[in-house]
C-alpha cells in the first residue's frame, strides 16, 4: 500500500501546485484588466493582447525541449541515473537558446508588417506598436529559456519551484501593464519593456534553482544528450509551433478581418476562458512524468480515472462559465461589452470543454514517447483551421472565428482518442 500511496500523494501535491500556479494569473487578470482597458482604449488594448499572444506563443517555441526535459529527466530519476541530469539540462539550454534566437529574428523581421500593414492598426498607433513588437522580439530568448528550465524542474519533481515562477510570470503579465500605464501613460513600448524585464528576472531565479545541476561536470556533455532531446523534442517542437498558432493566431486573423478596435470583444473572453484549461493542464502536467515512469496496467488505470474526472468536472465548470458570463462581464467591464461578447463566450465555453478532454490522450502519447503522432495531427489540423478561420471570420466576424476554433478542437479530440484507442486499447 505504501508504494502505491506515495505516487498518488505526489500526483495530488503536484496537481495542487499546478493549480496554484494557474490561479494567480487568473486573479491578476481579473484585478488589472479593467484599469488597463480603460486607460489604453479598445484599439491599443487590442494590440496589447497581440503582444501577449507573441509572448505566449514563444514561451512554447523552445524546440520542444521543455517537455522533452520533463520526459527525459523523469525517466533518469526513475532508473537512478543521476549523473546524466546535468549534461541533459545543459543540452536542453543550448537547444532552447538556439530556438530563442531563431524566434527573435523571426519576430524582428515581422514587426514592421504587423504594425503597419497586416493588422489594420490606425496610423496614430503604428509607431508605438512597431516599437512594442520589436521589444517583444528581444524578449523571445529569455522566454524560451524560461520554458525549458520549467520543464527541467518538473522532470525533477520540483513542481513547487516551477509554479512559483509561473505565478510570477502570470502576475507580471497583467500587473505590469497596469503599473506602466499608471506611471508612464498609454505607451505600448514601455509596457512591453516591463514584460520582457519580468521574464529576465524569472529566468535568473530558475537558473539559480538548477545551478547545482547545470554547473556540475561541464566536460560530461556529449552529442548523445543533444540527440536524445532532439529526437523527442523535434516533434514536440512542431506541436509547440503549430499548437499555439491555433490558440493565439486567430487573434491576428480577427484583427485583419474586422480591425483591431473590435479585437477586445474576442480576446478578453478568450483570455479568460482559456484559463479554465489550466485546471486539466494542472493534472496532466503532473501526470506526464508519472506516466512516463510506470507500466502499462498502471498507466491505463491512471488514464481512465483521470479522464472521467476531467470530463465531468470541466462540463460543470464550463456550464457555470456560460451561465455567469453576462453578469460577470457586465459587472467587471460594462453591460454593453457583455451583450456584444455573450454569443462568443457561449461558443467558446463549448470549445473549452471539448479541448479539456483532449489533454489526457495528448499527455498519454507524449508520456509514452510518441510526440510525432500529435505533431502530425496538428499539422493536418492547422491547414483546415486556417481555411475555416479565414472564411468564417470574413463572413461572420468574431462569432465565425469562435466557431472555427470549436471545429478545430473537436477534430483534435477525435484524432487523439482514436490514436490512444488503437495504440493502447483505452
Amino acid at each position: 500500500m505504501r508504494a502505491i500511496a506515495a505516487p498518488f500523494m505526489s500526483l495530488k501535491r503536484n496537481t495542487l501546485w499546478n493549480l496554484g500556479g494557474s490561479v494567480v494569473p487568473l486573479a491578476a487578470a481579473v484585478a488589472f484588466i479593467p484599469f488597463t482597458l480603460e486607460r489604453l482604449g479598445y484599439e491599443a488594448f487590442g494590440v496589447l493582447t497581440l503582444i501577449w499572444g507573441v509572448i505566449g506563443y514563444f514561451s512554447l517555441f523552445d524546440m520542444g525541449v521543455g517537455r522533452a526535459l520533463t520526459y527525459q529527466l523523469s525517466r533518469l530519476m526513475a532508473i537512478g541515473r543521476i549523473a546524466e541530469i546535468g549534461p541533459t539540462l545543459r543540452a536542453g539550454m543550448l537547444l532552447t537558446c538556439g530556438a530563442g534566437l531563431v524566434g527573435a529574428g523571426l519576430v524582428w523581421l515581422l514587426a514592421p508588417g504587423l504594425a503597419k500593414h497586416w493588422l489594420k492598426i490606425s496610423p496614430a498607433l503604428q509607431h508605438d506598436a512597431l516599437l512594442a513588437f520589436t521589444i517583444a522580439a528581444i524578449g523571445v530568448v529569455p522566454t524560451t529559456l524560461v520554458s525549458g528550465l520549467r520543464g527541467g524542474l518538473e522532470g525533477l519533481d520540483r513542481f513547487a519551484a516551477s509554479n512559483m515562477s509561473r505565478m510570477g510570470l502570470g502576475l507580471w503579465m497583467f500587473a505590469l501593464p497596469a503599473w506602466s500605464v499608471y506611471m508612464h501613460g498609454p505607451a505600448l513600448w514601455v509596457i512591453t519593456l516591463y514584460l520582457v524585464l519580468g521574464r529576465c528576472l524569472v529566468l535568473l531565479g530558475l537558473g539559480w534553482q538548477l545551478s547545482g545541476y547545470v554547473c556540475s561536470g561541464w566536460v560530461s556533455l556529449e552529442k548523445r544528450h543533444l540527440k536524445g532531446l532532439w529526437n523527442y523534442g523535434f516533434w514536440v517542437t512542431v506541436t509547440g509551433v503549430v499548437g499555439p498558432l491555433m490558440v493565439y493566431g486567430d487573434r491576428f486573423f480577427v484583427s485583419a478581418a474586422v480591425g483591431a478596435e473590435q479585437l477586445p470583444l474576442y480576446a478578453i473572453p478568450q483570455e479568460g476562458l482559456l484559463r479554465l484549461l489550466l485546471i486539466p493542464m494542472a493534472l496532466t502536467g503532473a501526470l506526464l512524468p508519472r506516466l512516463a515512469a510506470i507500466g502499462k496496467e498502471e498507466t491505463l488505470l491512471a488514464y481512465r480515472q483521470s479522464n472521467r474526472q476531467v470530463q465531468v468536472s470541466m462540463f460543470v465548470i464550463c456550464s457555470l462559465a456560460a451561465a455567469l458570463a453576462y453578469p460577470v462581464l457586465a459587472l467587471w467591464l460594462s453591460a454593453e461589452f457583455a451583450r456584444a461578447a455573450l454569443p462568443i463566450v457561449w461558443v467558446m465555453c463549448a470549445g473549452i470543454w471539448i479541448n479539456s478532454m483532449a489533454m489526457l490522450p495528448y499527455t498519454l502519447l507524449h508520456a509514452k514517447g510518441n510526440p510525432r503522432l500529435t505533431a502530425l495531427f496538428h499539422l493536418a489540423e492547422l491547414l483546415l483551421y486556417l481555411l475555416a478561420l479565414w472564411i468564417l471570420s470574413s463572413q461572420f466576424g468574431l462569432l465565425g472565428a469562435a466557431l472555427a476554433w470549436v471545429a478545430r478542437v473537436t477534430l483534435d479530440l477525435i484524432l487523439l482518442r482514436l490514436a490512444v484507442r488503437v495504440l493502447y486499447a483505452v
